[in-house]
């Protein structure tokens, strides 16, 4: 604040020299001003762009996935099945996809994985980039073609893997935990070849605390003879908070995990890293199965417990961002 006194003599230019000062002030004002509505623009088109980044219902690579067949079973359950360990009938899972390589003349499978389209599979990120072979369509491991009491599949398709698609996977804290695997040839669909949807809109928002998601593998069906099915195998287990594993494994969960399971009994095992979370949801009036998750880690001691699988809608920009083809 300018203060300043004028005798009779000097009046006029101390009158002048007040209007200096106002109008100093004055343009001082109004600069800070339209320097504020500047700084208010550009934190609101930051705050757009960021909005826009995370919003993925509009994004191109949407056209890659077939939004009208993907997710049909020839089953159109409306109830799970909570067992410790269920059978899963010829075709009920079409999306899964075993992962191996040829050891000794024997294709040894290691991971599962997911099918989202005819040339993509989305599976853990800890999976074994050595594995070269994608087996689809497969129910029944110890049969040349899967049959039950009323018709036989076609036979399995085992496709090359053409690259792996990575996500900055963290081994010591096991975060992104999620990679593609691209396909040489594309999948031929079926009945028994189906892929999965993905979370699309209110899904990706919605909270699945406390309902009950399928988690499908041939993981060892027994911990302690270390039995491995020949039949595929799944579970119904609840989404459970994120604070529950947080108090049994040594990181803590981030939204880009989910904390699925039991107290002990029923749990996903090893063999089945990668394998699908699914959720049968009704969407637009069409029941469809969803992919919510990936088998990331559990106990050492599987079925002891719930474990932690990697949370797919979290990374639905970054997966679309790798696909390229359908």
């Amino acid at each position: 604040m300018f203060t300043f006194s004028c005798n009779n003599t000097e009046m006029n230019s101390c009158y002048i020299f007040s209007i200096k000062v106002g109008t100093v002030q004055l343009n001082l004002v109004r600069k800070i001003y339209e320097m504020s509505i500047h700084i208010l623009i550009f934190s609101l088109c930051i705050a757009a762009i960021i909005a826009a980044d995370h919003d993925v219902s509009h994004h191109p690579n949407w056209k890659y996935l077939d939004s009208e067949k993907c997710g049909y079973t020839r089953y159109q359950e409306t109830k799970y099945k909570i067992v410790s360990g269920k059978a899963a009938l010829l075709g009920e899972f079409p999306w899964i996809v075993r992962l191996g390589r040829k050891y000794r003349n024997f294709l040894f499978f290691d991971c599962a994985g997911t099918l989202i389209n005819r040339y993509y599979v989305l599976t853990a990120g800890h999976c074994d980039k050595r594995d070269d072979v994608a087996r689809l369509g497969e129910n029944y491991n110890d049969s040349p073609v899967d049959c039950d009491a009323y018709e036989c599949a076609p036979g399995v398709q085992d496709i090359k893997v053409d690259k792996y698609l990575e996500f900055g996977f963290e081994p010591r804290t096991h975060y992104r935990d999620l990679m593609l695997v691209k396909l040489r040839e594309p999948a031929q669909f079926n009945e028994y070849v189906v892929p999965a949807c993905l979370p699309k809109g209110p899904i990706l928002k919605t909270d699945f605390l406390g309902k009950t998601v399928q988690i499908a593998g041939w993981g060892f069906s027994n911990v302690r003879t270390r039995y491995v099915p020949s039949n595929l195998q799944y579970i119904g287990a609840p989404v459970l908070s994120r604070q529950v594993c947080s108090n049994i494994f040594i990181n803590k969960l981030t939204e880009s995990q989910m904390c699925i399971g039991f107290e002990s009994g029923k749990d996903s095992c090893a063999g089945d890293s990668g394998g699908p979370v699914t959720k049968n949801l009704i969407v637009d009036g069409k029941r469809r199965h969803y992919l919510l998750g990936l088998v990331s880690y559990g106990m050492i001691n599987c079925g002891h417990g719930p474990a932690v699988y990697t949370n797919v809608s979290y990374y639905m920009k970054d997966i679309l961002d790798k696909i390229e083809k359908n």
